[in-house]
């Protein structure tokens, strides 16, 4: 039986019926709108595999193509390289609209999510972390938003009353000195032998693999529902909605629901 959560390699294209034509702009092949290729993450990746076999039995061809950089899969939904991207939530779109001057949209509700952990495997409890740990924390402003607040909710920091997305220039007590690693969302687990302690979605953890790893903080449910989750992006004007509705439908169901609980055990979280 094939494991839902194993590694997939980067930019391996899933082709999920029997289409191999090329889609120079990502869109429908022959222009008949339903072959698309669509970008996730790693970690979505078996989720989209799963609708795309849905959408087969309704006609559709949905390639899932794997990337390992935020901003590559953007810049591919931008340019008609692929159809549409699933793995970012409103804040981290935002985010990344301000930085680059973005006509990408989202498309639907968020439908899936996962809860944000400060984890280690060196030390048992915050308390534990000496003076002066090295904590990782992501380096783009949405997730290193959310992950320092996340540490300053449980204690651990003081951040500036008021900021919307506080940085690192943003703490205002720091009683154990921490050092601030920022590290590319996608190489924490590289980086974290290195680290006493650090941020991650507890999927990333999950994939980790290392029996040695304690959650030592976990956002409650009503954090992670007010940052909402992951949504379907695509670029402003984009017509070709017929298969992204089914797709929508089909990740509202109680099947598809009921599959992210059995296949991820309360990892992913669904609306």
């Amino acid at each position: 039986m094939r494991n839902p959560l194993r590694r997939a390699i980067p930019l391996v294209v899933v082709a999920l019926a029997v289409s191999f034509a090329a889609c120079s702009s990502g869109s429908d092949s022959g222009g008949d709108g339903r072959t698309v290729t669509i970008g996730v993450l790693a970690r979505e990746e078996p989720d989209l595999t799963f609708v795309a076999e849905h959408l087969a039995r309704q006609g559709y061809t949905m390639k899932v193509q794997v990337f390992d950089d935020n901003i590559a899969m953007n810049r591919a939904t931008e340019d008609g390289s692929i159809d549409a991207n699933f793995f970012q939530n409103a804040n981290y779109l935002k985010s990344y609209q301000e930085s680059n001057g973005s006509s990408l949209v989202t498309y639907g509700p968020w439908l899936q999510t996962t809860a944000v952990q400060f984890v280690s495997s060196k030390h048992a409890s915050a308390d534990a972390l000496p003076n002066g740990a090295r904590i990782g924390i992501a380096n783009d402003s949405a997730n290193r938003a959310r992950e320092l607040q996340l540490l300053a909710a449980n204690g651990l920091i003081e951040l500036k009353k008021g900021v919307e997305a506080p940085t690192i220039l943003d703490v205002t007590a720091n009683p154990k000195n921490l050092r601030w690693v920022e590290v590319n969302p996608r190489s924490k687990a590289a980086a974290f032998p290195d680290l006493d302690a650090m941020t991650a979605p507890s999927i990333t953890v999950h994939l980790m693999k290392d029996p040695s790893i304690k959650a030592l903080y976990e956002e409650t449910p009503e954090v992670y529902g007010t940052y909402g989750g992951t949504l379907w992006v695509v670029k402003e004007g984009y017509e070709n909605t017929a298969w992204l509705d089914a797709a929508v439908s089909f990740m509202q169901s109680a099947d598809y629901k009921t599959w992210i609980a059995n296949t991820y055990k309360g990892l992913k979280k669904t609306p």
